[in-house]
């Protein structure tokens, strides 16, 4: 053993230490004319041999932060986003006495949520969310979560139209919490409600059989991109999981994606986990009925769109979450966020003017598979199209998917609720940092006199801004708080 250096004090020299009651023990208090000090009195010792008056049976620190993935936890906290409506009193709405039985049923099986109104004719309606129950408008930006009085929960299921609640609500506040909407037909809603509250009980979903089926028309097609930027990297890590040993991938190339071998392998395997990349139908003009009928539905190797009926007649979704890359999956909004970035009369504009004339509306897929006996647990769509620009980035060709494979994949196969996945996966979190750039590139271009720069800055200013309302369309349907189940070790 090495010696201590000899500045080195060796404690066990030392006694313990003599506490005299004339030893005067001085504080760091003062009483406004000395310092306070004075020996310790002559009973000590019973004050030292008395239990302590501090716990020493629990932690003497703050309480440990709440888990995301809680919602239960009022500090996290679930509630419905529901449209203001005249002729009820505050304490109806509050307690959502307007909207259909099994959605009070829902309330009253979670009793610590929240119910928040969207009022659309109010003079900060883009900004806060009315809350009857506690008398006030909350920020939605910049309010605590949670259910406290203040506070919005970071879970929220709006459930109502688009036309009823815009998405641009759900826009702004998937950036700041996890949202899912239902707009539903009533019994339709009813199944879902029903199938939420059981946790899907008795679901056939196989967890280890996920799907993925993507649509290549040919190598200049944007198919091939999303393949190779959504569709492969996927299934390369549910192939690399043992546990997923059922993995499917119909790859557009060695196997077509045809609506029939969708069907095949949807009614075969029963995946709880199923990834689409293809493009969605939007059309054909002139015939507003049939374009509504079919709006983004995924379009198959044969560029023949694939219709509800026909997948829910051999298949229920029973569980399932389905991600659909596909050009209008979630919906439309009218109009368009893209309004004016393309010429009218262009390939692009004309599709962006045909989806804006539908006006705000889901698209049927998703409502078909959210209100079907064995309802969709949740699916991961879009509102607008999406653009090549936004799946890579142009200088790099860096491809910018990483968010679908840690969402479907560390997310949901991690047993997180789906909101949250879609959270971690940092789909959203760009969006403000992007709207920033394209702010700092605005205001190069307004001070720049060199025109290189001044097109340089514009061009910069475009793709942040294009890339942030794309991030920002991808929208998730269904409950935010829903997860697959995950199998249960020996």
């Amino acid at each position: 053993m090495s010696s201590p250096p000899e500045s080195f004090e060796d404690l066990s020299t030392f006694d313990a230490p003599d506490v005299d009651e004339a030893q005067v023990v001085r504080t760091d208090a003062w009483t406004g004319d000395r310092v306070a000090e004075s020996p310790v009195g002559s009973g000590y010792g019973g004050w030292a041999a008395a239990p302590a008056v501090l716990p020493t049976d629990g932690a003497m620190f703050p309480p440990p932060p709440a888990s995301p993935e809680d919602w239960e936890d009022t500090r996290v906290g679930w509630g419905l986003v529901l449209p203001d409506r005249q002729g009820w009193s505050p304490e109806q709405l509050a307690r959502a006495e307007d909207a259909r039985p099994s959605v009070r049923e829902l309330l009253a099986s979670r009793p610590a949520s929240k119910v928040l109104r969207y009022v659309r004719d109010g003079k900060f309606s883009t900004w806060v969310l009315r809350d009857y129950a506690n008398g006030g408008d909350r920020p939605v930006d910049t309010s605590p979560p949670g259910t406290g009085p203040d506070g919005i929960p970071a879970y929220l299921l709006i459930i109502g139209t688009p036309q009823e609640i815009p998405w641009n609500v759900q826009y702004q506040l998937g950036l700041v919490r996890r949202v899912g909407r239902l707009d539903l037909p009533d019994d339709g809603l009813d199944n879902y409600v029903q199938a939420l509250m059981t946790g899907w009980k008795d679901s056939e979903g196989r967890y280890e059989n996920p799907l993925v089926w993507s649509v290549v028309h040919s190598s200049d097609d944007i198919t091939s991109l999303m393949r190779d930027a959504v569709g492969a990297p996927l299934h390369g890590a549910f192939s690399a999981d043992p546990d997923l040993a059922g993995a499917s991938f119909i790859d557009g190339g060695t196997t077509p994606a045809t609506r029939e071998a969708l069907r095949d392998h949807l009614g075969r395997l029963k995946p709880l986990v199923i990834v689409t990349t293809s493009h969605g139908q939007i059309g054909p003009p002139g015939d507003p009925e049939l374009m509504r009928s079919q709006l983004g539905a995924i379009v198959d190797a044969e560029f023949t769109p694939e219709r509800s009926a026909d997948l829910l007649a051999g298949w229920k979704p029973d569980g399932a979450i389905w991600l659909a890359q596909a050009c209008c999956s979630a919906g439309s909004q009218s109009p368009s966020i893209f309004d004016g970035l393309f010429e009218p009369t262009s390939a692009v504009g004309s599709v962006l003017q045909s989806a804006a004339s539908m006006g705000a509306m889901v698209s049927p897929l998703p409502r078909a598979l959210l209100s079907a006996s064995r309802p969709l647990r949740a699916f991961i769509g879009h509102v607008e199209p999406t653009f090549d620009w936004t799946m890579t980035f142009p200088p790099t060709r860096q491809q910018l998917t990483h968010w679908a494979r840690e969402t479907m994949y560390t997310g949901v196969y991690g047993g997180l609720p789906i909101g949250l996945a879609m959270e971690m996966a940092g789909l959203y979190q760009p969006v403000g940092p992007l709207l920033l750039r394209q702010s700092t590139a605005l205001r190069t271009y307004a001070s720049e006199t060199d025109e290189t720069e001044r097109k340089r800055s514009l061009d910069l200013a475009l793709y942040g801004k294009v890339t942030a309302y794309d991030r920002a369309s991808t929208v998730l349907l269904g409950d935010p708080t829903v997860s697959i189940p995950l199998p249960v070790r020996g």
